[in-house]
């Protein structure tokens, strides 16, 4: 009867944004607020809707409107914040949060928003106060528990986290989203059935939970059951089509023999005009590997440099900073520092550093090895940086050369065995414990000074095989920076080969070198030396690495489930055309 009826409109708006019909909502509140556009809640509704959609520069807006209207109601900062968030401006959505807060100081909501967006940018312990003061406010705060479990998590307190996420499933027994991230942390620490059960009983709470099922597929994918994490995969997709990072894991357990099911899906994704750039991003990194598998390499150079491009967009990276850093390394650690601390460190012979660029070959060598009952593999462990950086104070400090300089012997051991202590946790009865992350070469001289007893290895492969290897691939973990860009990816690469000069030149014949090309060609005499190296005796074991029952973590989990194979040697030949940048960045080390 009315059909300008602002009451009936709004209200209308509000029950399909109650009942998720987003879609409705937007178009009964634009009709509202061009009807009476002084109506501050009206906007707040309006841009609730459009958050909705994913539209969040329209709901800022429609914030703003609101803001203006009644600039003393702390909500709309928050919902301001929020939509900052999902655009991930995270910095502004924490001024918003912070303008909430001002108005309304017990607003428990906006400390812990603040928290998810402060996690966001790696300010782990600011993320954890702010969560702990939502808490404070609110001591029955169920998603506030869950947060600062995640945030406990990401500065590796798992204890801490558990027990924040098991309070969160005290209060509220059927949060799923509890479930899920204590499921993270329980495969952060191997505990891998644990993991699993808790991703199952997310699941069983919320079935159309998908990032419960990447997860569980990540899990089970560690663990060599590539089938099924292939399935859990499809689940997700399944529920969420958009969710195409599903996708790139997917193309990454298998090997592509035509365009088959997999294929067609991944290009029908890509023909979508809609898509965001991280899901283009996760799409090129999935057809690039499964072009390269039908040999089409034309095809899969462009989808690798799509996916490139689009990360490299994502943060700040300067080589000349690395160029800096290296150097600074180089100053620090001479041989006079050395003479200086002539017996420093732990007596302790258990750690095993497998180390040098990623896709070089370290994931083959720590499975060689892990295959020995005396070793354990603990994959690709942050435990040494933590320890230096908890006694000498961090690496990027002006005073942190200072502090290794005037470091006494005990100081050097007590760090040695405190990092002992941390990777022998779940080492079992081994005797060994090998450590696989690749930047410990930057802090060889620290394990000189702290483990003089360690065994490093370090796994050297053609520095195009090795280059090229590293911008096909995604990297799930923060750090590699350099990996994005050919021209900084050559210059990274050739910095790190400087490094490793010094390395030896300071410290000769404390470091095995082993080449990718040489265990290729012959894997029994290399596999015998490398055992004799860590003062073991042969075991056949070692040569049939490839059945070995261990979770894998890193890029290389399926190729280390494969007996050798010669196909990776000189792959870089089928891309020359498109690696000029790259030849230039290398210099010499090119040819």
């Amino acid at each position: 009867r009315q059909p300008d009826h602002f009451d009936a409109l709004h209200l209308l708006g509000v029950i399909a944004l109650q009942t998720g019909h987003m879609q409705r909502a937007v178009a009964f509140l634009e009709k509202a607020v061009a009807i009476n556009p002084g109506i501050s809640e009206a906007y707040s509704n309006l841009g609730h809707g459009l958050c909705g959609l994913n539209r969040f520069d329209e709901a800022i807006a429609c914030y703003d409107k609101a803001i203006a209207l009644n600039p003393d109601q702390a909500y709309l900062s928050f919902n301001r914040g929020n939509a900052l968030r999902g655009l991930g401006r995270h910095e502004a959505a924490i001024a918003s949060y912070d303008r909430a807060i001002i108005l309304r100081s017990d607003y428990a909501e906006a400390y812990n928003n603040r928290g998810i967006a402060l996690r966001a940018l790696k300010q782990y312990e600011a993320a954890l106060l702010s969560c702990d003061r939502a808490i404070a406010l609110k001591p029955d705060y169920v998603e506030a528990y869950s947060n600062l479990g995640n945030a406990f998590c990401d500065l590796k307190r798992h204890d801490e986290g558990i027990a924040s996420y098991h309070k969160a499933i005290a209060l509220k027994p059927d949060y799923a989203e509890a479930y899920g991230n204590l499921g993270n942390a329980l495969s952060d620490l191997n505990r891998h059935d644990e993991g699993i059960a808790s991703y199952h009983k997310a699941i069983a709470l919320k079935p159309d939970y998908a990032e419960a099922w990447i997860n569980l597929g990540t899990i089970v994918q560690s663990l060599g059951k590539l089938d099924e994490a292939a399935e859990c995969y499809r689940k997700a997709l399944a529920i969420e089509p958009d969710l195409t990072e599903a996708h790139r894991h997917i193309a990454g357990l298998k090997k592509f023999t035509g365009r088959d099911h997999d294929f067609k899906a991944m290009e029908a994704a890509w023909a979508r005009p809609d898509l965001s750039e991280d899901q283009r991003m996760h799409l090129a990194f999935g057809l690039g590997k499964a072009s390269e598998d039908l040999q089409q390499y034309e095809a899969a150079f462009e989808f690798f440099a799509t996916g490139n491009a689009i990360k490299r967009t994502g943060y700040d990276f300067s080589i000349k900073e690395v160029e800096t850093q290296f150097n600074d390394l180089k100053g620090l650690f001479t041989k006079k520092l050395f003479s200086d601390h002539p017996a420093s460190g732990t007596s302790d012979e258990t750690p095993i550093f497998i180390l040098g660029m990623p896709r070089s070959g370290t994931s083959l060598v720590e499975q060689i090895l892990a295959s020995h009952p005396q070793i354990h593999g603990a994959g690709e462990l942050d435990d040494l940086i933590r320890t230096i950086e908890a006694d000498f104070g961090k690496t990027g400090d002006a005073a942190f050369a200072d502090r290794i300089k005037g470091a006494d012997t005990g100081g050097f051991s007590r760090a040695g065995d405190k990092y002992v202590k941390k990777i022998r946790k779940q080492a079992g009865d081994a005797k060994f414990v090998t450590d696989k992350m690749p930047q410990n070469f930057r802090w060889i001289g620290m394990i000189k000074l702290m483990l003089p007893n360690a065994r490093i290895i370090h796994c050297r492969r053609d520095p195009m095989d090795t280059c090229l290897s590293i911008f096909k691939n995604f990297f799930a973990v923060d750090g590699h920076y350099y990996a994005y860009e050919l021209g900084e990816l050559g210059r990274y690469y050739s910095l790190y080969r400087d490094l490793m000069t010094h390395w030896n030149d300071v410290m000769p014949d404390f470091i095995y070198d082993i080449r990718y090309e040489d265990v290729i060609a012959d894997q029994e005499t290399h596999t015998r030396a490398l055992l004799d190296y860590c003062g073991l005796d042969w075991n056949d074991a070692c040569l049939d690495f490839h059945t070995t029952e261990r979770a894998v973590k890193t890029a290389s989990l399926y190729q280390v489930r494969q007996p050798l194979y010669r196909s990776s040697l000189k792959s870089w030949e089928r891309y020359r055309a498109h690696l000029d940048d790259l030849f230039e960045a290398l210099g010499p080390l090119g040819r």
